[in-house]
Formats: structure tokens, sequence, C-alpha cells
């Protein structure tokens, strides 16, 4: 009896004591993340989007972040969309045809600069492969993620609505804590209910606090005027690598450019609708 009872003690201890050193190496992901934010550093993220109903439609991200002393200064993003069947003719009257060719998106020094993808259905000025839109595109220069984690004051908001923290497994070879939480928006206009729902996940390095791997479930949700409710789903699976990389993002070369006011007279008749000009 005495000998379990010393066994159960020193179990008990060294579960104590492992648990104390876990805790202790545990990072807080808001100070990791600001810590990471050096100029000409940054990191590399592969994302994959797709919209439910699918319409059998998926979209690809990768590319390069480019980090200030405070936030995402620049990004270099390769996106490719595919889809399988016939898009609804409802789609195509307002966008026009969908192109799966692959457009590159940079965003620097206050301008969107795309080439490829749906700018293939302008017809740009001779020698000029690139269309300039001022503006900043998506802040977080993360593909199709709804959520923008790589900023330490949204990142810290975002962590506020956790709902559950636990061990989240190894990505890309990292000890991760993951993650969950829960964000709901009412954004109804006058005769046009909406709410979105935003369920997200993280992976973060249990000992360095840097997000490895982000998921995001988007619910949007409306009813027409029978009350009948209309559900589009959008989801996002973001894997971050290579934290602390030098990056130096350029923006391309002037002589290929051309201004977006000097294309709209160009666009080809079917595309008469609101078109994404890339990330």
């Amino acid at each position: 009896m005495r000998r379990l009872i010393a066994t159960a003690a020193a179990f008990v201890m060294v579960t104590a004591l492992t648990t104390g050193a876990a805790q202790a190496k545990a990072a807080d992901p808001v100070a990791a993340l600001a810590a990471q934010l050096k100029s000409a550093h940054g990191v590399h993220f592969n994302s994959v989007s797709q919209i439910r109903p699918t319409l059998g439609f998926k979209s690809r991200s990768y590319g390069n972040l480019q980090f200030g002393r405070s936030r995402v200064t620049a990004s270099d993003v390769i996106s490719t969309s595919s889809y399988d069947g016939e898009i609804p003719k409802e789609l195509t009257e307002l966008f026009g045809d969908f192109s799966e060719t692959a457009s590159q998106t940079i965003n620097v020094k206050g301008a969107t600069y795309v080439s490829g993808g749906m700018v293939d259905y302008l017809d740009l000025p001779p020698g000029k492969t690139w269309l300039r839109v001022k503006g900043k595109g998506n802040q977080s220069g993360l593909g199709g993620t709804a959520i923008n984690v790589l900023s330490p004051s949204e990142l810290r908001n975002l962590l506020k609505s956790t709902t559950s923290k636990k061990a989240g497994g190894t990505v890309n070879g990292v000890a991760t804590t993951l993650y969950t939480g829960k964000q709901r928006l009412n954004l109804s206009l006058p005769d046009f209910p909406l709410l979105w729902t935003l369920n997200w996940k993280l992976w973060i390095g249990t000992e360095d606090g840097l997000i490895r791997r982000i998921t995001t479930h988007d619910v949007l949700q409306t009813w027409d005027k029978n009350g009948k409710e209309q559900k589009v789903i959008l989801g996002s699976d973001t894997h971050l690598t290579n934290w602390g990389k030098k990056v130096w993002i350029d923006a391309p070369a002037e002589k290929y450019v051309a201004e977006i006011g000097e294309t709209f007279s160009s666009f080809k008749p079917n595309v008469i609708g609101a078109i994404n000009l890339g990330d």
C-alpha cells in the first residue's frame, strides 16, 4: 500500500511539473505575431477556398506577404480557380464567363496590380500586361480567408471570441494548440435581412505562438419575402509557413502597367457586372 501511495504521489508530482513546464513554454499569439512584424521580413501562405452550394467552384491562392513594423505592407499572390459542370446562367450574365487562367496580384505602396485571370477579358494597350487599381485590396493578403489574423489588434479581438482551446496535433512539423471560435454579425439592410456567422479555427504553435493553419466557415443567411431561407457557405483552409523569411515585394515595371481608366472602354461585351480584380 505504501508503495502504491508513493507511486501515486510521484505521478502527481511529475504531472504537475511537466504541466507547469508546458504552460511556461506556451507563448502569447499576439505578442508572437508582433515580434514578427519587421520590415523586409514576412511569411508564405497557401490557401484553398470554396463556395457551397459548390457549383463545382474552388479557388487556390498562394504567395508571400511582406511585413512592416505593425502590419502586412505588401503581398504577391498567385490565384487560380476551377469549376466542374456548367456555371448557372444568372452568374455568367452578371460576371461574364469565369476564367480558369491563373492571376497574379501585387499589393504594394497603396496600389493593386493584377495580371492574368479576369484581366484577360480586357483589351489592354499594346505592351501592357498589368492593370493598376489605386487602393489596396484584401488587407490580410491571405487569399480567400475572411479574417485578418496578421494584425495584432484584430488577432487580439478575434481571440476574445474563442469558445474552446485544446491540443491541435502537429502541423507542418510543429506541435500546436487549436483555438476555436465563433462570431455573428447582423448585416441587414432595409428590406434585405442578412446574417453572417463566422466559425473559425486557428492552429497556433504551442511553444512559439505563431499561427500555422487557419480555417474559416462563413455562413451567409437571408430570407425572401415568403420567409424562405437562402444560405451560402464560404469555406477556406490556409497554411502559413516560413515565418521570418526575408521578403521584399516591388511593383511591376511601369512600362508594363496600364491604369484602370485606360481599359474600362475595352471590356468584352459579356462582362457587364462587378469583377473581382484579385486578392
